[in-house]
């Protein structure tokens, strides 16, 4: 089914549909990853995380994703980036770290590309 409004066909890069398809593929993903608000579920998965992942029925190609740490991959495969900080930080991976490896930039470019220019300033002038 084609959108009236998104042309799927020309997204800005770096943007990816969360389809219907997209999102009941990463349903179990996102319930996996949101349950780890819970102290219980992340000392579970610390201790097991492959009978972790079993128990929530996560995709074989997801667990390779968690795996490799490939956060982008399991974005575009139906993941919703907000829960998946959680998975990420149980990595060990910060929030910075996480965004670059989606930006496919080191953390030095990830950073280098957050800060304001030369002459910017945060504050509103006076007038």
């Amino acid at each position: 089914m084609k959108s009236r409004q998104i042309d799927p066909e020309h997204l800005p890069p770096g943007t990816y549909l969360n389809t219907g398809e997209a999102a009941s593929r990463g349903l179990a993903i996102n319930r996996f990853c949101y349950d780890l608000k819970s102290p219980e579920n992340r000392e579970r998965y610390k201790a097991d995380a492959e009978g972790e992942m079993e128990r929530y029925g996560i995709d074989p190609v997801d667990r390779d994703l968690i795996r490799a740490k490939d956060w982008l991959a399991l974005v575009k495969r139906g993941a919703n980036v907000f829960v998946l900080l959680r998975l990420s930080l149980m990595h060990g991976d910060s929030l910075t770290a996480t965004g670059a490896q989606m930006r496919g930039e080191t953390v030095e470019e990830y950073l280098a590309s957050r800060k304001l220019k030369a002459g910017a300033s945060l504050q509103s002038k006076e007038t």
